[in-house]
């Protein structure tokens, strides 16, 4: 049997937490080492989680310490957006494998940068990737074999939908959250982005888009806790993408794909809805349904990502595959930059009132803090 890889994570917020479990659930892994700024930190969340783990050898350190970790050869970064590209390059240079959470980066014209950094790794045999869990879910599985075997036919639109509830308090607790310099941006950064990433992963590459932003139920910060946008594709399909903070007590992601063959939704990480005009094959999920129409039951969902780290061990178990195999890991550093320039042209096209050209955003990368409404407009009775 090969040796497990070891592997560290730099970060003890509470994405930490959902990586540690993943990482104790996949075979081919070993918890070796928590990294943090402060070694204390690193100790704290030991203690604290040392019961649920089995890894017995995990030690607290600083990040110059996992990277003279020979044991390590992995590491996954959770610390907050802003410095995710300046510890990934530094990991990445010391030739380690490299997981980033999402976003890249709140800057655009660094994460280009190091788009290139890795994939100079990657000639090196190192493997890189940014945290992309909902692909890995057996129904995003499950209708992108559907996609790939052309039984939706031409993809003509589709609806991204991410009606999530944060507190005040949310914003409170951590004064890096709603912030452009750390947290990039709000609703569709931090918590759209994983929906609007399976979107792109579908509907191809997007060209133009034209948006509006509201920040509405929340105060002291900077950020959009609303957003809305409409995304039209290279294909000549059109795409709506929605993401808000402020819709208590909170509600299921959506992604709605739609094709002159075939349509699909899936609901948080269920397949709630699979229509095939040449006849439906599913396999084994449970799935029930007359004809062509398969729904899936227990659809609703009112969970966001972090409550479970089931998607993030499947994309572990990616990782492990790419590393032993060597070949490219399903989702790419790539994949997260064509993601985060979108979210900088919606951005953009939110801040000017216009539309905005995908290709202009990456001519002309800015770190100019984007301009958010706060107020919607006065209704005429």
């Amino acid at each position: 049997m090969r040796a497990p890889i070891g592997t560290a994570i730099i970060g003890t917020g509470a994405i930490a937490e959902t990586h540690a479990a993943a990482i104790e659930g996949t075979e081919g892994l070993e918890l070796v080492a928590i990294g943090s700024r402060s070694v204390a930190s690193a100790e704290g969340f030991i203690d604290k989680h040392r019961n649920a783990w089995n890894a017995p050898d995990v030690k607290a350190r600083t990040l110059d310490e996992v990277l003279r970790d020979e044991r390590v050869e992995l590491v996954s970064v959770v610390t907050p957006t802003g410095t995710h590209i300046d510890i990934g390059s530094r990991v990445l240079d010391a030739g380690r494998h490299l997981l980033l959470e999402k976003p890249l980066d709140v800057d655009l014209a660094r994460t280009l940068e190091f788009a290139q950094v890795a994939a100079r790794a990657e000639e090196r045999g190192l493997v890189s990737a940014s945290v992309s869990q909902h692909r890995f879910s057996p129904a995003a599985t499950t209708v992108r074999n559907a996609f790939d075997a052309g039984r939706l036919g031409q993809l003509t639109s589709g609806v991204a939908s991410v009606g999530w509830w944060r507190s005040q308090a949310y914003y409170d607790r951590a004064d890096w959250r709603g912030t452009w310099a750390q947290d990039g941006g709000g609703a569709l950064m931090n918590q759209g982005i994983h929906t609007l990433d399976m979107l792109l992963w579908f509907l191809g590459e997007p060209v133009r888009v034209n948006a509006s932003s509201r920040r509405l139920a929340h105060e002291r910060i900077e950020v959009e806790d609303t957003m809305a946008a409409v995304i039209e594709f290279a294909s000549g399909a059109l795409a709506t993408i929605h993401a808000t903070t402020a819709a208590y007590p909170g509600l299921a992601t959506r992604l709605q794909i739609m094709g002159t063959r075939g349509s699909a939704i899936i609901e948080h990480e269920g397949l709630s809805y699979l229509h095939l005009a040449n006849g439906t094959h599913v396999g084994d999920m449970g799935l029930h349904g007359a004809g062509n129409q398969v729904i899936a039951p227990n659809h609703a969902c009112h969970r966001d990502a972090t409550s479970s780290a089931s998607g993030h061990a499947r994309q572990f178990a990616d990782l492990v595959s790419a590393i032993r195999t060597g070949e490219r890991p399903l989702t790419t550093i790539a994949d997260a930059v064509s993601t985060l320039t979108t979210i900088h042209a919606i951005y953009r096209a939110a801040t000017t009132g216009v539309a905005v050209e995908l290709a202009e955003v990456i001519a002309s990368p800015t770190s100019d803090p984007y301009r958010v409404g706060t107020a919607a407009p006065r209704v005429q009775r």
